[in-house]
């Protein structure tokens, strides 16, 4: 846990956690991905993955509730088969 008491943990992590709610409010496309290893230039990648977790599933569980039952039936049929393809390949 030496991540709490660094300053620079802080100073990456702020602009990280900026960076992954734009791009999970649809803003910043694919810019989200550099968050971890942004926080990963002061902890572990694992530890930066782990303090980025919690704050992802917040917001999607705000999302879940927000799109409940809207969706297209016949994307999801497209979308399907690659995806159950994709788990299996791995």
């Amino acid at each position: 846990m030496e991540f709490i008491t660094n300053p620079w943990f802080y100073a990456l992590a702020f602009p990280a956690v900026l960076i992954v709610g734009f791009s999970k409010a649809g803003v910043g496309g694919g810019l989200g991905i550099m968050a971890v290893p942004m926080m990963a230039l002061v902890v572990s990648p694992v530890q930066a993955a782990g303090v980025l977790m919690p704050l992802l599933l917040f917001m999607d569980i705000f999302t879940l509730r927000a799109y409940w039952g809207v969706f297209d039936r016949r994307n999801l049929m497209i979308m399907l088969p690659g995806s159950l393809a994709g788990v299996v390949i791995g």
